[in-house]
């Protein structure tokens, strides 16, 4: 996917690769365990974020995941903006915002467990949500969107070679499905979890794809 073989396995390309992937798998491992851990949590049904909600048990575990992530994103942009020179500043520059967002997310938890507490849920849906609470579905909304948004301008970058343009292009497509699932799921419902972290998914396999691709630094071929 990516220009030039001379510097795939330089130290700074091999230390971006390595956080890159580390801090999507350190996410899944914080709220993995952080679930396991609290009280009648169900990761089928609730969002990740209410492990780091309001009476949440063990908040900081899930705090760790989300500094990790931010580290991965970061991580992903400066190799983009390495790896493809000026016609990656695009993608470049959208996952160094979701890396700010990410930090936003951990700022501002959730007012209380929504999907877990009746009391919780029937205030915020009164309109008694807090700032934080607000900020944070405003901030985890854009993340997303933004993160699902990038293999359109990784493609667009590779838009010389035809071939791994359309590749690109396709992992957005599946992108965009896991986002509509979502939209078409009602928040509280059974399984809204399971529907939250297949969009996770895509976006971990996806920046792991750009972190193999990186490190292998293989040059473009048209068509």
């Amino acid at each position: 996917m990516f220009v030039g073989s001379a510097r795939a396995r330089s130290p700074r390309v091999t230390a971006l690769c390595g956080v890159a992937v580390a801090g999507q798998l350190a996410f899944v491992v914080a709220w993995a365990i952080a679930g396991t851990l609290e009280p009648g949590y169900s990761a089928a049904d609730q969002t990740v974020s209410e492990l780091a909600a309001g009476g949440a048990a063990n908040p900081w575990i899930l705090w760790l995941g989300l500094l990790a992530l931010a580290l991965s994103d970061g991580s992903v942009a400066l190799l983009l903006r390495e790896r493809l020179g000026l016609a990656g500043w695009l993608p470049a520059l959208m996952f160094a915002v979701a890396a700010v967002g990410v930090l936003a997310i951990l700022a501002l938890p959730l007012d209380c467990m929504t999907n877990a507490d009746a009391a919780c849920s029937a205030r915020i849906d009164g309109g008694g949500a807090s700032w934080q609470h607000r900020g944070h579905n405003v901030a985890a909304v854009s993340v997303q969107l933004i993160l699902v948004a990038t293999p359109f301008a990784v493609a667009y970058a590779l838009r010389r070679w035809r071939g791994l343009a359309r590749w690109a292009s396709a992992a957005g497509v599946v992108g965009v499905a896991t986002v509509v699932a979502v939209a078409m799921s009602d928040p509280g419902a059974p399984g809204y979890g399971i529907y939250q972290r297949v969009t996770f998914g895509f976006v971990h396999l996806w920046v792991v794809a750009i972190a193999v691709a990186a490190f292998r630094g293989r040059r473009p071929r048209s068509g």
